[in-house]
């Protein structure tokens, strides 16, 4: 099975499973989750790559099938301006046959970017997944290293991770309502937990929360 059949699970994924506070190494747990999660994203991004070049393949073939469409709407229109309706039925059933196949073609593209689209959601989800556990590995690790809980920098550090993983979970809720969710309701409701904040070029989702200086 490719990354895009497991769509529904990816998108439906809440990190919060992942943290047992019964544990006596929450750290294992989460680095064995991310290991998981890197080997994913690096299979969509294989998979991505591979549809892109697949749909330009189909874009220029429903090209080409309209151009000859078109070429013989010409050949027809020239026939029976000559006289000549023998021609004429014969590319009139040559461009029937030619409507066919350009439906086919059509189908096909809008299959690759229908999986296009949902593989920029995976992305983007397991973008802010991973971008959420590494805070909250960090975290843990931070606090492994004697931290003093009472310290206003260990209250920061576990907002941050708090906060990373709200977002990465907002992603989640958005997704159960359909596979192909615009993914300006999940820029909208991001925005409840940081304002204007945008994306980073990576594809990741920025974690920074909005007291960061």
């Amino acid at each position: 099975m490719g990354i895009l059949g497991r769509f529904k699970d990816i998108m439906a994924s809440n990190i919060h499973s992942v943290f047992n506070k019964d544990e006596k190494h929450p750290e294992l747990a989460i680095e064995k989750y991310l290991n998981q999660l890197r080997s994913d994203l690096g299979q969509v991004n294989s998979e991505s790559e591979a549809l892109r070049m697949e749909y330009q393949r189909a874009k220029r073939a429903v090209d080409e099938n309209l151009d000859e469409q078109e070429k013989l709407d010409r050949y027809i229109i020239k026939s029976k301006q000559a006289g000549n309706a023998a021609n004429a039925r014969i590319y009139e059933g040559k461009l029937e046959r030619v409507k066919g196949d350009g439906e086919v073609l059509q189908q096909k593209l809008d299959k690759t970017k229908f999986d296009m689209d949902s593989l920029s959601q995976m992305n983007d989800k397991l973008g802010a997944d991973i971008s959420a556990l590494e805070a909250k590995l960090s975290e843990i690790k931070t606090n492994g290293a004697g931290i003093n809980y009472t310290d206003p920098m260990y209250s920061k550090i576990n907002e941050k991770a708090d906060y990373a993983i709200d977002k990465a979970n907002a992603l989640a809720e958005l997704s159960q309502s359909g596979p192909m969710q615009d993914y300006s309701d999940v820029e909208r409701l991001a925005d409840k937990y940081d304002g204007n904040d945008t994306n980073s070029g990576d594809g990741m989702i920025d974690i920074s929360g909005p007291d960061d200086e």
